[in-house]
């Protein structure tokens, strides 16, 4: 009987072990700022996989956004956000309105520029910052969202001081969205509506995600342990805490959620949670298109979309 005792004490250790390693080796991968090129753009292949007519699109908006940033003049600017410095790219428009683009998990300012041109063209003042552990600001750990929110709201504070009459519109793709609807949230001032492309319900739910599209591994308990880690041992957060939903019920400014109904990332299910929760005027739509890839796969009806949606807030 003491020997089965033994044994079970033995599998049980051995399972600790393995789950204390997986969490490190998890945060280490998923949280970790990535310094490698190669190694950043292997992992987005794995996790964004594109069809053909939005990789098509995609490079021939790498392209246009260098003729585009030839052609128009721009401030590389700076805040100090928690003792890290942040940098973004600004153009200056000729209206109080002002667009805070928000690219997503492993991208930077430059891959929101082709959707940033189309703000600027109507005399919207465009701010792109990288987030924190992104592009060129400084940072350790990515925040997804949760305590990017806390930077974003420096932004915002940094548009307030130069213009009292901003009017602040947030777009965001992905992490970017959940950053957005995180930062909504909070109820900044001069917020006046959130453009939310393929946002995830919380922090927990996109790393399961993750999880079972790269190692077909569940979520239980192996994100709690990480969690747990993350937040005593790394000064991080909860993973659950970082519940985009629980944010989203405070919003008091119009959102309008977009979702590609073939992402594989992230079910379209998680675009009808938020959209319950949400309390404000709102608005859903769907494309045929995968993970926040709805502007590449139909580019004339998103922002036909966007902008009806804008018009009718300012309104």
């Amino acid at each position: 009987m003491r020997f089965y005792f033994y044994i079970i004490i033995g599998i049980v250790i051995l399972l600790f072990s393995f789950y204390i390693l997986c969490s490190f080796y998890l945060i280490k991968e998923g949280l970790m700022r990535i310094t490698s090129k190669k190694k950043n753009n292997s992992k987005k292949k794995e996790l964004f996989p594109f069809s053909e007519n939005a990789n098509k699109k995609l490079k021939q908006n790498k392209i246009d956004n260098v003729d585009y940033l030839d052609k128009n003049r721009f401030d590389k600017v700076e805040i100090n956000s928690y003792g890290y410095k942040l940098v973004a790219d600004l153009f200056l428009g000729n209206s109080d309105v002002w667009v805070i683009m928000l690219h997503g998990y492993l991208g930077k300012k430059e891959e929101m520029l082709h959707m940033s041109s189309y703000y600027h063209k109507r005399g919207y003042n465009v701010l792109l910052p990288d987030l924190r552990s992104h592009g060129e600001s400084e940072g350790t750990y990515i925040g997804m969202g949760y305590t990017d929110r806390l930077d974003i709201l420096n932004w915002i504070k940094y548009i307030t001081d130069k213009n009292k009459n901003a009017k602040i519109i947030l777009h965001g793709h992905s992490m970017g969205a959940a950053t957005a609807l995180f930062t909504a949230g909070e109820r900044p001032s001069n917020l006046v509506c959130v453009i939310s492309d393929s946002a995830y319900t919380s922090v927990y739910d996109i790393f399961e995600s993750q999880l079972k599209l790269l190692y077909q591994l569940p979520g239980f308990p192996l994100l709690d342990i990480s969690g747990f880690i993350f937040k005593n041992f790394y000064g991080g957060y909860s993973f659950r805490k970082a519940n985009v939903v629980s944010f989203t019920k405070n919003i008091d400014v119009p959102v309008i959620f977009i979702h590609g109904t073939r992402d594989t990332l992230l079910s379209y299910k998680m675009c009808d949670i938020l959209y319950d929760t949400c309390k404000t005027r709102k608005d859903k739509r769907f494309f045929e298109a995968g993970h926040a890839q709805s502007e590449l796969e139909d580019e004339e009806r998103y922002f036909e979309t966007v902008f009806e949606f804008i018009d009718k807030v300012m309104k």
